[in-house]
């Protein structure tokens, strides 16, 4: 349509509604006359434009109508009143904003906070009723009360890895960590933490026990598992637990060669090796008691120091060499490596060095289980028997003195 059939389709419209059936004829043939088209053509524009200028009406109209109900109260200077009360408290719930607006304006006043707003404007304020209160709240931007959950500052500089066990047959030095908690099924007050590291590779296992998870409790505990840890490190591999992310963040930064990453929020498999230790390694050897008291964290870590040259020097463990899937993808058959133990893993790896292997040997050849092993044994080593003897007589004790309270 040219611009001039379309304005004089807009100054012709108006008339074209009001008009009978035989005026309207009269107006489309002037029109074709005026713009030779056709008078169907004609006929389309006018019934376009004619929902086209009934919608504007109603649009005009709907615009000019005056608001119903009463005249309102309260205006946008108020709503900014009551919004710096609610700063000022806290950012409480309307109800027990609404006693206290008179004590909270005033002090506001006080500090001159009210100085460019009228008088009037703040006494009106006072009155408020409590569901006009609730209502301009509701519509107060939300401040969030859930500190650091979710989005903590740790959590933007580790990375997300979901498929971590794939270093499981390139080189050793991939740690998975995570924390057992010897709670007993109540998170209240002091309780000790194991934690468990654990290289894909060779499934070397390090546990070291703390009292709590507190920065320098972890720290205590890093440390402890590190100087059992016979292989460089590459790559840790923690779950989402801050302490630990913090502590590890701490020790890879400004060192390009050590890497970190964590697994998926509530994403076990994300961290399956380390996991499946947890069990057999920690909960099976210890229990599910409650330990909190310092001695029986010394208890723990003098198990897990015989425990871990157990585990790593004489007990063969299975490696998943490959899973074998149909065609919808669905696992259905699981093929293993022969069981080895960690440290013939590490003595046939040719990324560990001569001096590491010399050094392992050592240790082994100065191990002798036959002595240390009971005839009809519970976990191996004598001394492993003894310590968890002592450490559930402390648990006998103290269930014997809360059954007499």
């Amino acid at each position: 349509m040219e611009a001039f059939d379309m304005e004089l389709t807009k100054r012709l419209i108006e008339k074209y509604l009001k008009s009978s059936k035989k005026e309207k004829s009269e107006i489309i043939s002037k029109y074709c006359e005026l713009t030779k088209v056709k008078r169907a053509t004609a006929v389309k524009r006018f019934e376009r434009y004619k929902n086209r200028y009934l919608f504007q009406e109603k649009d005009t109209q709907k615009n000019s109508k005056k608001r119903r109900g009463p005249k309102k109260k309260y205006e946008s200077i108020h709503e900014v009143i009551l919004w710096k009360c609610w700063g000022l408290s806290g950012c409480i719930c309307a109800e027990k904003l609404h006693p206290m607006l008179e004590v909270y304006i005033e002090e506001l006043k006080k500090n001159n906070r009210f100085s460019l707003y009228e008088l009037s404007k703040t006494e009106e304020a006072k009155k408020v009723s409590l569901g006009t209160l609730k209502r301009m709240v509701s519509r107060f931007p939300k401040v969030s009360t859930k500190k650091h959950k979710g989005n903590a500052f740790i959590y933007q500089k580790v990375p997300i890895s979901a498929n971590f066990g794939r270093y499981a047959f390139e080189e050793v030095g991939y740690i998975e960590v995570d924390f057992v908690e010897h709670n007993g099924g109540s998170s209240a007050g002091p309780f000790a933490v194991t934690a468990v590291y654990t290289d894909l590779y060779s499934q070397w296992i390090s546990r070291a026990a703390g009292l709590g998870k507190n920065q320098r409790s972890v720290e205590n505990m890093d440390l402890l598992a590190h100087t059992k840890l016979p292989v460089d490190i590459i790559h840790y591999h923690p779950d989402n637990d801050k302490t630990i992310l913090k502590v590890l963040f701490e020790k890879v930064k400004g060192n390009n060669e050590v890497k970190l990453s964590r697994s998926r929020p509530y994403k076990k498999n994300d961290n399956a090796h380390v996991e499946q230790k947890n069990g057999d390694k920690v909960r099976k050897l210890v229990g599910y008691f409650r330990y909190e008291s310092e001695e029986e964290v010394s208890l723990l870590n003098e198990i897990y120091n015989r425990a871990d040259l157990l585990d790593n020097f004489f007990i063969a463990s299975f490696k998943l060499k490959n899973k074998v899937k149909n065609d919808t993808g669905k696992t259905i058959k699981k093929e293993y490596e022969k069981p080895k133990t960690p440290y013939q893993r590490l003595l046939e790896s040719n990324t560990v060095s001569e001096k590491t292997k010399s050094q392992l040997k050592k240790t082994y050849e100065s191990l002798n289980m036959v002595k240390l092993r009971k005839e009809t044994p519970r976990r191996g080593f004598k001394e492993i028997n003894i310590l968890v003897d002592k450490l559930y007589n402390i648990q006998l004790t103290k269930s014997k003195s809360s059954s007499k309270t």
